[in-house]
């Protein structure tokens, strides 16, 4: 068990602020960069080959519940940038 925590890279605290600080914490924010606005259309791309949801009319007694997007740097086992990821996630806190 301890060997899987021996052979896991460890990043020192330099590079985490790095990769993690060039994560958008906006969508205003990720829209400037490519990288970000294309792993949005990925995800927009998988919601909709999936059906996850469709588009309606809301009932006029009815509120909508908004939608955030949230935006991770993925790292691959050596601790290397492998992509960039967003999700679009409901706000069901709202």
């Amino acid at each position: 068990m301890t060997e899987l925590y021996e052979q896991t890279p460890i990043l020192d605290e330099q590079l985490q602020f790095a990769l993690f600080s060039c994560q958008p914490t906006s969508f205003n924010e990720a829209v400037k960069d490519a990288q970000w606005v294309k792993a949005m259309n990925e995800e927009i791309d998988a919601i909709e080959k999936n059906q996850t949801w469709d588009l309606v009319d809301i009932p006029a007694d009815k509120t909508s519940i908004g939608v955030k997007w949230v935006y991770k740097t993925k790292l691959n086992e050596k601790g290397e940038l492998e992509k960039h990821k967003a999700r679009l996630v409901a706000k069901g806190y709202a």
